[in-house]
C-alpha cells in the first residue's frame, strides 16, 4: 500500500510521540500542511510569523526535553524560521523544522534564488543545526527523519532541519520498501565514569571549600534525582546557571542562586572563595565567568562535566579537569564513590559561610511597595502567589535580569529563557509552546514593553486557543536596561527608542482581556484575582522607569556593566530593591 511522503512524515512523526506542530502554511509546503492537518490527533498551531513558529517549538522542547516540530514553507518562510531556530541551537534543546520547497528540478545551489520563492535555506542552517538535508529523493524520507530524530535527541540536544521539495512531499511512497539511516556506532555509556569519578570524590574530599554549579545538562540527562541526592550526601553548596537556576528550590539550605554577571548579589563572593569548583552540565558562559573569566577563585581547581566536548575546550574558561561524558553517569558514578562513607565533603564552617552570604544580601532588602512600581519588588509579590504548577517564560531586558535575581523558585516550577542567546522577543512565543505541551499548568510570562513588540503578533495565538497564558508586560518607559548599559559605557545621546504602545488597545485588538497594575496598595489582592482566573490575559505592570538594575557584587569590590563590558566610568552606588 503506497501513501504521500507527506503523509509518511506525518505519522511517522506522530508514531514519536509528536502531538503539537507550530506551523504557518505556503504553496511551498502545501502537501506537507495537508498532511499534517489531516493526521489523526496531531494538531498543528497557526503561528502568525514563522520566527515565531521555530520560537514556540523551542519553547515546547525546553520545557519537555522531547523533540518539537515546527513546519513552514519555502523561500521567505523557511529564512524567517532561522531568526528562531538559533536560540534552540544556542541553547542545546531538540528541535526538527521541517521546511517546502520549490520542485527538485528548480533547485539550483548556485543561484541566489530559484523557482517560485526557491532559496538554498539549508546551506544556511547547516551552522545551526546538528543535521540538515535536502531530501531529494521520496525514498530516503525513512533515512533522512531517522538520522535527523537521532541527532536532535543524542548527546547534547540541538535542533535540526529538513527541506522537503514539492514533488518529493507529493510523490507516492511504498512504507515498507524504505530504507533505514544506519545506526550510529555509539560508544557504551558511561565509559571512564568510575574512574573519573573516583578523581572527583578524592579531589571533594580533599578540598576545604568546594561548590557545585548546576547547568541544564543536569534535566537533559535526566539525573535531576542523582543530582539532588549527592548533594544533599555529600553537603556540597550549589550555585546555578541560568538554565539550572530552577533545579532545586530556593529554599534549601545547599541552593545558592543564580550566579553570574546578571545574577544574584552573592554568589559571585561564594564563587570567588570556593578552592574546587565541579560544573555539571554547565556551558561556563562569559556571562557566568565574566568577561575576563575572573568569576573563580584564581587558585581554584575547576572541573568541568560537559557531554558536549566544545564546551571543554572553548576561549576564555580555565578548566583543570574536563570530563567529557553524560552528567548522569558521572552522577551515577559519583554516587557509587559517595556510597563508601556518608561523611560530608563541604564543612560546616563553609557552608555557614555561604549561608551568611546569602542572608546579609537578600534581593528584596525590606522598605514599602511604592509608586511607581518598583520592577523586583512586584516580581517579589508575584512569585510569592505562584505555586508547583506554574511556569515562568522570561524575556531579555530588564525582565531577564529582575527574574534571576528574584524569583524564587518552589518543588516542581520551572523557567523558559532565552539564556545564551538572549534573544529579544522570545517569550510570548515560546510560551505558546510551553503551555500546549503542558496545559495543566498556568504560563506566566515576563516581557518589557519594548522587548514584546518583537513578537507581538503571537499574542493573537494566544487569544485565538484560549491559551492559560498570563503576558506581564513591565512598562518601564522602553528599553531601560539598554538605556542603563549606554548610560555606562558611552558618552553622549542614545538612538531613540519606540514610543510605548497603549497596550489597553493592543488587548483589545487581540482579543485579551487588559488588566493595569499601577497600585501598590491593591498589588497583592490583584495578583491573587489574576491567578485564580484561568484564561489568557494581558497585565500592564506600571514600573519605575528611573530604577536601576541591581549590579552582583565583586570580591574585588567592582562592578559590571549588565552585558557583560567593563565598565569605564562611574554608575552610581549599587541600590537594593
Amino acid at each position: 500500500m503506497t501513501m504521500r511522503v507527506a503523509d509518511y512524515v506525518a505519522s511517522y512523526l506522530h508514531s514519536l510521540g509528536v502531538r503539537t506542530c507550530y506551523s504557518l502554511s505556503g504553496t511551498g509546503s502545501i502537501h506537507l500542511d495537508h498532511a499534517f492537518a489531516q493526521q489523526p490527533d496531531l494538531l498543528c498551531v497557526c503561528a502568525r510569523h514563522e520566527t515565531a513558529a521555530a520560537l514556540m517549538a523551542t519553547g515546547a522542547a525546553k520545557l519537555t526535553g522531547n523533540l518539537a516540530v515546527a513546519l513552514v514553507t519555502s523561500g521567505p518562510g523557511a529564512v524567517n524560521a532561522l531568526a528562531g531556530l538559533v536560540d534552540a541551537y544556542a541553547d542545546g534543546v531538540p528541535v526538527l523544522v521541517i521546511s517546502g520547497q520549490v520542485e527538485t528540478r528548480h533547485i539550483d545551489d548556485d543561484a541566489r534564488s530559484f523557482g517560485v520563492q526557491g532559496f538554498a535555506v539549508v546551506n544556511s542552517a547547516r551552522n545551526m543545526t546538528k543535521y540538515a538535508a535536502v531530501v531529494e529523493q521520496p525514498s530516503d524520507i525513512r533515512a533522512h527523519l531517522d538520522r535527523a530524530v537521532r541527532e536532535a535527541l543524542a548527546g547534547r540536544p540541538g535542533p535540526v532541519w529538513l527541506d522537503i521539495p514539492l514533488d518529493v512531499q507529493a510523490a507516492e511512497i511504498d512504507p515498507a520498501a524504505l530504507r533505514e539511516a544506519p545506526s550510529a556506532a555509539d560508544e557504551p555509556r558511561g565509559a571512564g565514569a568510575r574512574q573519573a569519578a573516583r578523581q572527583i570524590m578524592a579531589m571533594l574530599r580533599s578540598a576545604e571549600r568546594p561548590l557545585v554549579i548546576a547547568g541544564q545538562g543536569i534535566r537533559q540527562g535526566a539525573a535531576e534525582e542523582q543530582f539532588r541526592t549527592l548533594i544533599e550526601r555529600l553537603r556540597l553548596p550549589v550555585v546555578a546557571s541560568r538554565l539550572g537556576n530552577d533545579l532545586l528550590p530556593y529554599d534549601s539550605p545547599l541552593w545558592f542562586g543564580q550566579g553570574g554577571i546578571r545574577g544574584r548579589l552573592y554568589p559571585n563572593l561564594i564563587m570567588a572563595q570556593a578552592d574546587l569548583v565541579l560544573t555539571l552540565g554547565s556551558s561556563l558562559s562569559t556571562a557566568f565567568v565574566g568577561e575576563d573569566a575572573d568569576s573563580f577563585n584564581p587558585d581554584a581547581t575547576v572541573v568541568a562535566v560537559d557531554i558536549d566536548p566544545s564546551q571543554l575546550k572553548k576561549k576564555g574558561v580555565r578548566i583543570d579537569f574536563p570530563v567529557c561524558m553524560d552528567v548522569r553517569d558521572l552522577l551515577d558514578a559519583l554516587l557509587i564513590e559517595s556510597a563508601e562513607s556518608t561523611e560530608p565533603a563541604a564543612s560546616e564552617p563553609w557552608l555557614a559561610t555561604c549561608a551568611e552570604l546569602k542572608e546579609a544580601h537578600p534581593t528584596i532588602a525590606g522598605g514599602e511597595l511604592r509608586e511607581p512600581l518598583n520592577s523586583y519588588r512586584f516580581v517579589e509579590r508575584l512569585d510569592a502567589h505562584t505555586g508547583p504548577g506554574h511556569v515562568f517564560v522570561v524575556d531579555t531586558g530588564s525582565a531577564y535580569y529582575v527574574t534571576g535575581q528574584t524569583l524564587e523558585f518552589a518543588a516542581s516550577q520551572r523557567e523558559i529563557t532565552s539564556a545564551a542567546f538572549l534573544n529579544m522577543g522570545a517569550a510570548v512565543p515560546m510560551a505558546v509552546g510551553a503551555a500546549f505541551s503542558r496545559p495543566d499548568c498556568q504560563v506566566l510570562v515576563l516581557v518589557g514593553d519594548g522587548a514584546i513588540e518583537l513578537n507581538i503578533q503571537e499574542l493573537a495565538t494566544i487569544s485565538q486557543y484560549c491559551l492559560d497564558v498570563k503576558v506581564f508586560v513591565l512598562n518601564n518607559g522602553g528599553y531601560a536596561s539598554i538605556r542603563e548599559s549606554h548610560e555606562a559605557l558611552s558618552e553622549g545621546p542614545a538612538l531613540e527608542e519606540p514610543e510605548a504602545l497603549d497596550f489597553r488597545v493592543v488587548a483589545k485588538a487581540f482579543g485579551l482581556p487588559y488588566r493595569k497594575l499601577e497600585r501598590a496598595a491593591t498589588l497583592d489582592a490583584d495578583l491573587a484575582g489574576l491567578l485564580a482566573h484561568r484564561g489568557p490575559e494581558l497585565i500592564e505592570v506600571m514600573c519605575d522607569p528611573k530604577q536601576l538594575l541591581l549590579r552582583p557584587l565583586r570580591a574585588d569590590g567592582g562592578v559590571r556593566a549588565h552585558d557583560g563590558a567593563s565598565l569605564v566610568r562611574p554608575v552610581g552606588e549599587l541600590n537594593h530593591a
